[in-house]
C-alpha cells in the first residue's frame, strides 16, 4: 500500500514537473505574441507580459519573473537589442504580481489594485530607462503618445512618464483580463487542477 502511494506521489511530481515546464514555455510565447501583435496593429500598449502575469498567477513570483526576462531577452534577439534594456521591468512584473497574487485572491478588486501597482512600478522603472537611454522615444506604438504631448508643450520628462503610466495602465488590464480567459480555460476545459487557483 505505502508502496502504491510512493508511487502515485512521484507520478504527481513528474507530472506537474512537465506541466510546468509546458507552461513556461507557453507563458513565454504568449508574451512574443503579444509584442509581435502590438507592433502590427500599432496598439498604445505593450501585452509582452501577458505570459509573464499567468505564469506568476500559477506558479508563484520566482518563475514569473524568470517568464519575464526569459521573454526580453528572446525578444532581443528575434526583434532587435532595444528589448534587452528592459528585461529588467517585465521580470519586475512577473515578482511583483506573483507575491501579490500569493497574498489576495483572484478578484476584480485585487486585479484593479495589482494594475495600479504595477503600472507605476513599470512607468517608473521603464521610462527612466526609455528617458536615460533612448531619449523617451524607443520606436514602440506609444511613442505616438509621447510626441502628442511635446507638442501641446509638456517636456520631455513629463511627456514620457505621463505616456509610460498611462500605457502601462492600459496594457495591464487588457493583460489581466486575457489571464482571466485563459486561467478559466486552463481549469475548466482542460481541467488542470493543480493550481490553487483552479481549486476554488
Amino acid at each position: 500500500m505505502d508502496d502504491k502511494l510512493n508511487d502515485l506521489k512521484i507520478e504527481r511530481e513528474t507530472y506537474k514537473k512537465v506541466l510546468y515546464r509546458y507552461l513556461i514555455l507557453l507563458s513565454i510565447g504568449i508574451n512574443l505574441v503579444g509584442a509581435h501583435l502590438v507592433l502590427l496593429l500599432k496598439l498604445p500598449a505593450y501585452l509582452d507580459s501577458v505570459g509573464t502575469i499567468l505564469a506568476a498567477i500559477l506558479m508563484g513570483p520566482i518563475i514569473g519573473a524568470v517568464v519575464g526576462l526569459a521573454t526580453h531577452f528572446s525578444l532581443g534577439i528575434i526583434m532587435g537589442p532595444v528589448y534587452f534594456h528592459f528585461a529588467i521591468v517585465n521580470g519586475l512584473i512577473g515578482l511583483i504580481t506573483g507575491y501579490i497574487f500569493d497574498k489576495y485572491p483572484f478578484n476584480l478588486k485585487t486585479v484593479l489594485s495589482a494594475s495600479v501597482v504595477i503600472s507605476l512600478m513599470a512607468s517608473l522603472v521603464g521610462n527612466t530607462i526609455s528617458y536615460i537611454v533612448f531619449s523617451g522615444i524607443t520606436g514602440e506604438s506609444v511613442d505616438i503618445l509621447t510626441k502628442h504631448l511635446l507638442e501641446l508643450g509638456f517636456n520631455l520628462f513629463t511627456a514620457v512618464y505621463i505616456t509610460g503610466f498611462f500605457s502601462n495602465f492600459l496594457d495591464k488590464l487588457i493583460s489581466f483580463a486575457l489571464v482571466f480567459y485563459i486561467i478559466v480555460i486552463l481549469c475548466d476545459k482542460f481541467e488542470i487542477k493543480e493550481f490553487e487557483i483552479c481549486k476554488k
